[in-house]
C-alpha cells in the first residue's frame, strides 16, 4: 500500500463500550468497506479433522540472529522443532508465542506488539486474505477469502464483561465465551475469546467467504493448541533521538506498517510501523485492538521505495518522508488529525537513524530504541 493512502484512511475508532451480535455485524460491514478500499482489519481462521499441531517456521518474527530474507509467510513453510517453552504473560512490547499449525490452519508467529496486546495472523491452506487478493484479472480462480488473527490481551485489558449474547464454552479448560453471526451475501463471522491468564484473555476472530472456514469446533481446537515460548522483544531497523512530550510507544509492527492489526501477515515491502499515542489512551476496557491510526496519534513507518508506491521527500498534509539507502527505502512520520506540526515531525524523521532494514540482526531493541 501506498504511504499516503495510509494517512488517507485513517480512522478515529477507539475502543468500543460493549458488543453484540450487532456489534458484530456492523464490525464485519466496517470491516468489509476498508478492505474494499485496500486496507484490511479483518480476522479468519481454518480446518482441522484430527488435530495436529506443529510449529512452523513463518517470517519473519522468531530469532533475531543473522541474515534473514524477508518474504511474506506462507502456510507452506516448513516445520521447525519447537521453540523453547515460556509463559504467554510477558513484558509488554515482547513477542510470547511462536507459530503453530493445527491441521490446515496455521497461525503465524506475532508480528504486532504492544502494550495492551500481541496479534498474529492466522491462515489456512488452500485460501487467501484480504491483502493479497491478486490481480482483477486474475480472480477468475481466486481462492476463498479468510482473513483472522490471534490477538493476546494483557492482563485487565479486555472487556469480557462487555462480551453481550455471547454463548458459554471452555477452552483447555478455561472459562470462554463464542459468537457467530452470518447474513445475507456478508461474511460469516466468528469469534472465541478465552481466559489463557489470571485476567488476561485470548481472542480469535475470523471472518470468512464460506461456513466451513472455519467452523466454530476447529476454532476451539486451533485455541487449545496455544503455548507460551521464550519471550523475545518486538525490534525496529532504527534508533529515535526525538520524541514530541506526552507521546509513548503503543504498538510496534514487524514488516507491517499502516493498520497493525497483522492481517495478511508479514510484508516484503514494509519493514516497520511503530505508533505512537499520548499517554492518556486507554489501555483497558478494550475488546478490539485500535484501528489504524487513533486520532492523535502519529506513527514512523520504514518501507521500500517500489515503484508503485514512490513517494516525493518532504512534507504534506500530515506526512513527512525522506529517502534513505540510496533511495531504496522511504522513511516517513505520519500525522493523524494534526497531531503534530509539520516542524515536530520533521523533527522526528530526521531523529531516525536506520540500521540495515534486510537484516534483522541489527535491529534494536524498541525498549532501548528511543535515546531521546
Amino acid at each position: 500500500m501506498r504511504i499516503r493512502e495510509v494517512v488517507n484512511m485513517a480512522t478515529d475508532d477507539g475502543p468500543p463500550l460493549g458488543v453484540s451480535v450487532d456489534d458484530i455485524v456492523a464490525s464485519g460491514r466496517r470491516v468489509q468497506r476498508r478492505r474494499r478500499a485496500g486496507l484490511a482489519a479483518g480476522l479468519a481462521m481454518g480446518a482441522v479433522a484430527a488435530v495436529v499441531v506443529t510449529t512452523t517456521a513463518l517470517a519473519p518474527a522468531g530469532d533475531r540472529t543473522g541474515k534473514q530474507t524477508t518474504q511474506a509467510a506462507a502456510s507452506s513453510s516448513p516445520a521447525v522443532a519447537k521453540a523453547a517453552a515460556g509463559p504467554l504473560l510477558a513484558d509488554a512490547l515482547e513477542f510470547t508465542f511462536s507459530g503453530y499449525s493445527v491441521g490446515p490452519v496455521h497461525v503465524q508467529n506475532p508480528i504486532v506488539a504492544g502494550n495492551a496486546y500481541q496479534i498474529a495472523a492466522v491462515t489456512v491452506d488452500g485460501t487467501t486474505d484480504s491483502r493479497h487478493r491478486g490481480k482483477v484479472s486474475d480472480r477468475r480462480d481466486v481462492k476463498p477469502r479468510l482473513d483472522a488473527t490471534l490477538t493476546l490481551y494483557r492482563p485487565g485489558v479486555y472487556a469480557v464483561q462487555r462480551l453481550a449474547g455471547a454463548a458459554s464454552t471452555t477452552v483447555a479448560g478455561q472459562r470462554a465465551l463464542k459468537m457467530e453471526h452470518h447474513q445475507g451475501v456478508g461474511p460469516w463471522l466468528r469469534t472465541l475469546v478465552w481466559q489463557y491468564a489470571p485476567n488476561a484473555w485470548a481472542v480469535l476472530d475470523s471472518s470468512a467467504d464460506r461456513s466451513d472456514l472455519p467452523t466454530m469446533r476447529q476454532l476451539e481446537a486451533t485455541a487449545a493448541a496455544l503455548t507460551g515460548a521464550a519471550a523475545r522483544p518486538a525490534t525496529v531497523p532504527f534508533t529515535l533521538s526525538y520524541v514530541p512530550k506526552g507521546y509513548d510507544v503503543f504498538a510496534v509492527g514487524d514488516h507491517m506498517t499502516g493498520s497493525l492489526d497483522a492481517v495478511g501477515g508479514p510484508s516484503a515491502t514494509a519493514y516497520s510501523g511503530l505508533m505512537f499515542a499520548k499517554d492518556r489512551l486507554p489501555k483497558s476496557g478494550l475488546l478490539r485492538p485500535y484501528d489504524n491510526m487513533m486520532w492523535g496519534a502519529f506513527q514512523i513507518m520504514i518501507s521500500a521505495n517500489t515503484a508503485d508506491a514512490s513517494v516525493t521527500p518532504g512534507c504534506d498534509s500530515g506526512l513527512c518522508t525522506r529517502l534513505a539507502d540510496g533511495g531504496k527505502v522511504t522513511v516517513a512520520v505520519a500525522s493523524n488529525a494534526g497531531s503534530l506540526s509539520n516542524a515536530q515531525s520533521m523533527k522526528v524523521l530526521n531523529g531516525i537513524r536506520l540500521t540495515d532494514v534486510h537484516d534483522t540482526g541489527t535491529w534494536v531493541d524498541i525498549r532501548t530504541a528511543l535515546t531521546r
